[in-house]
């Protein structure tokens, strides 16, 4: 709702408080029956106090962001924690969580790999006093209860943090048959190869017909990865730059870049 106003969540948070208190003398007076004769003609100023938000301060970093959308309401709104990562966690993993629940051919403590999003932490003792742990780990798919028994508990114990991306590798147990996961790893993966930089492809605006743009396509398809597409079209009167869709994030591999060049020219590609 506060988005549309047109600021930054961190903005408007780091000013929420002398908002309250521009308006904490007005409502006390409005209780007991007093008003100002000119209040209501300017509902922006708060009869009279001003609050200015600063355009000058950066929104949270997405992972902060969606961490407080989902305190707040339960789920993710804007965006989500695992897009733009779905080629890293296939890699990592050899099926989703999504495949592991409705796949009921899987043998019953059959071991599988699955990637995705803690969600959740419930620590537990046994009778013995040793804590162990149910983390749900969800994907874009759905998701899966993990037991982190006090063996691996004891290994793992500072990942179990919620909105950490891991990698479990665990053996299938079927409870009133739902699938869960007894983990015997667990492990963050390597996402700095998301790449340090987004590919940036330069072209002649007179050349963005629609069948060229289906080749481009094509070829970033081939390439899939976690590294942003930007796309600059030159014209005589300006440049626009351009963010591609998510769903075409490439892995800037040297293949890439060859089939890039044999498509749009050898100076397609800059910085």
């Amino acid at each position: 709702s506060f988005d549309s106003l047109g600021h930054r969540r961190r903005a408007l948070v780091a000013v929420h408080e002398e908002a309250g208190d521009a308006c904490v003398d007005i409502k006390r007076n409005e209780a007991i029956g007093q008003d100002s004769l000119f209040g209501g003609l300017d509902d922006q100023s708060f009869g009279g106090a001003t609050v200015s938000v600063s355009d000058q301060i950066d929104e949270w970093e997405k992972q902060t962001l969606l961490g407080f959308e989902r305190e707040m309401l339960g789920l993710y709104v804007s965006d989500h924690p695992l897009f733009g990562l779905e080629h890293v966690l296939s890699t990592a993993s050899d099926c989703t969580v999504g495949q592991l629940l409705v796949d009921e051919e899987r043998d019953e403590g059959s071991t599988v790999t699955v990637a995705g999003l803690v969600t959740a932490v419930q620590r537990k003792l046994t009778k013995k006093g040793d804590t162990w742990a149910v983390v749900t780990v969800e994907d874009l798919e759905g998701g899966v209860n993990v037991m982190a028994f006090p063996a691996v508990y004891q290994q793992v114990a500072p990942l179990l943090v919620e909105d950490t991306i891991v990698v479990v590798k665990g053996r299938i147990k079927r409870r009133d048959e739902v699938p869960e996961l007894h983990a015997s790893e667990i492990r963050v993966p390597d996402l700095t190869r998301s790449g340090a930089g987004p590919v940036v492809i330069s072209m002649p605006a007179t050349r963005c017909t629609g069948s060229t743009v289906e080749q481009l396509k094509e070829v970033l398809i081939t390439h899939p990865g976690v590294t942003e597409v930007h796309l600059r079209l030159q014209a005589r009167a300006a440049t626009t730059l351009m963010r591609l869709d998510r769903r075409l994030r490439v892995s800037p591999t040297p293949a890439l870049m060859a089939d890039l060049k044999a498509l749009l020219g050898p100076r397609c590609l800059g910085a």
